[in-house]
């Protein structure tokens, strides 16, 4: 489960990011060993080169499952 769990929180840090960022690094933290019901991302903060965002996953009953953190690198198309 928790392979699927990184994967569902990696792919909602990449749509909160955007398309013109590319992952630099991420980092997950387990609580629990529960299904996953909800998740939701968002960006910490963002200059011109990095976006950091952050982003977790819960229990039906809002139980926290899993945490991650992740910062994109800004890579324009030339």
């Amino acid at each position: 489960m928790t392979a699927s769990t990184a994967a569902l929180l990696e792919d909602a840090l990449r749509r909160v990011a955007g398309p013109d960022a590319q992952p630099a690094s991420m980092i997950v933290d387990y609580a629990a060993a529960e299904a996953v019901s909800t998740h939701r991302a968002w960006i910490e903060r963002s200059t011109r080169s990095l976006v950091f965002a952050q982003a977790e996953a819960r229990t039906e009953d809002g139980n926290l499952v899993a945490t991650a953190a992740a910062v994109f690198r800004r890579v324009t198309q030339g």
